[in-house]
């Protein structure tokens, strides 16, 4: 018996020799992980409007302003917001005051005119962004609509507008 147990353990041990050659292969040179990296990029709402100068409007007429655009130079699309930082245009010079009810902009949303208030109105709904890479910006162009009333004494009359752009269905300013 012990002559067969002299046999089998140089058989087990070259046996664990191959099974134990083939599960180590040698040293790993190489491993494969995954990352995952996350970036956020904040919302930057940022519009151009130029100011506008209507020329000369006589009294008892209505005048129609330059085309002027307003840029969206932001990188979300947005939705476009006016108006009208008094009731009245006024001049230094003049006792007369020409009422914002006789003061218009053509608004996209509508399709038409849209007379002013001091609170703010929707003027164009859902505005591209500035173009990535370029930063070109979205432009619309629009113009506005002034009628003197009859007999208003002669000066330069100004007012001032307050556009306001917000995020795309957002919430609208508020007065």
């Amino acid at each position: 018996m012990k002559e067969k147990l002299m046999g089998i353990i140089p058989l087990i041990v070259a046996l664990m020799f191959v099974v134990g050659i083939g599960t180590f292969s040698g040293p790993s040179y190489a491993a494969t992980a995954t990352q995952t990296v996350t970036v956020t990029v904040p919302e930057a709402i940022s519009i151009q409007v130029p100011d506008v100068n209507f020329g000369s409007v006589a009294a008892g007429s209505t005048g129609t302003s330059p085309s002027f655009t307003i840029n969206n130079t932001g990188n979300v699309k947005i939705d476009l917001y006016v108006r009208a930082d008094a009731s009245a245009f006024t001049s230094p010079t003049a006792t007369d005051t020409i009422g914002i009810e006789n003061f218009s902009i053509f608004s996209n949303v509508t399709g038409s005119y849209l007379t002013f208030l001091t609170s703010s109105q929707k003027i164009y709904d859902n505005m591209n962004k500035a173009q990535q890479g370029t930063g070109n910006p979205a432009t619309w162009s629009t113009t506005l609509r002034l009628t003197v009333p009859s007999f208003t004494e002669d000066g330069v009359y100004t007012i001032t507008n307050t556009y306001t752009a917000v995020k795309h269905n957002g919430a609208a300013p508020s007065p």
